[in-house]
């Protein structure tokens, strides 16, 4: 059995060996910084020794295939004045436009004006519809279009998915009405509300909403809010 002195010698050697390695350390590092600040082509060697030494394990990406973002350009401050006052006063012109009735990317709804509406964008799995038919999210919004015109109705529609996300609300709820008051007795919002809303990319899935969110008579919306 070794002694109690042995063991103390042993602990010194090693304290020793760890402050030699320190200082080792903090040499190289002022010489580097030393190099880095100087002229002194010996110095610049010191640097370029030690630089190649804390890069010896990199190697250099097998592929030259990049792409490069251009830089967008800044808007102005009168183009940032002119946005702000159109969202202050609800009107948001470029998405309005951009609103076609005659677009129907939801086919069931074009033979069936009476059955439920289903839809999600590109990208989007079943798992995501199904929770959304299910009510999964909680509605932080809502719309209601009765007694609007079409292009009132589509103009509102516009400004409240543009304003939900901003305030980051993931789940909205729609409210057309079933028709009940129209003279062909069905929902003359309905398919117009579905076929604006998928135009909208802002949208990832929408669903009729169940019966007690109102069921045939509104529509739940998730809004990509990334």
């Amino acid at each position: 059995m070794r002694s109690n002195k042995a063991g103390l010698a042993d602990l010194k050697r090693l304290h020793k060996a760890a402050q030699a390695t320190q200082a080792a350390r903090k040499q190289e590092l002022a010489q580097a910084a030393q190099a880095a600040g100087s002229p002194d082509p010996q110095a610049a060697q010191v640097a370029a020794r030690l630089f190649a030494r804390a890069t010896q394990w990199v190697e250099p990406l097998k592929t030259s295939a990049r792409l490069l973002h251009g830089v967008a350009p800044a808007s102005s401050q009168a183009d940032q004045v002119a946005q702000r006052r159109q969202r202050a006063t609800g009107v948001l012109p470029d998405t309005v436009d951009a609103i076609s009735d005659g677009y129907a990317p939801v086919t069931a709804i074009d033979t069936d004006p009476q059955a439920d509406i289903s839809y999600a964008a590109p990208g989007v799995g079943p798992d995501t519809l199904r929770k959304l038919k299910m009510a999964y999210w909680p509605v932080g919004a809502q719309l209601d279009l009765h007694g609007m015109t079409t292009d009132e109705a589509r103009a509102a529609l516009a400004r409240f998915v543009d304003t939900s996300r901003q305030h980051g609300t993931r789940c909205v709820r729609v409210i057309h009405g079933k028709g009940y008051g129209s003279a062909s007795g069905q929902s003359v919002l309905k398919n117009r509300v579905a076929h604006w809303l998928v135009q909208m990319g802002t949208i990832q899935a929408l669903a009729t909403a169940p019966a007690a969110q109102g069921g045939g008579g509104a529509l739940l919306a998730l809004i990509r809010l990334t």
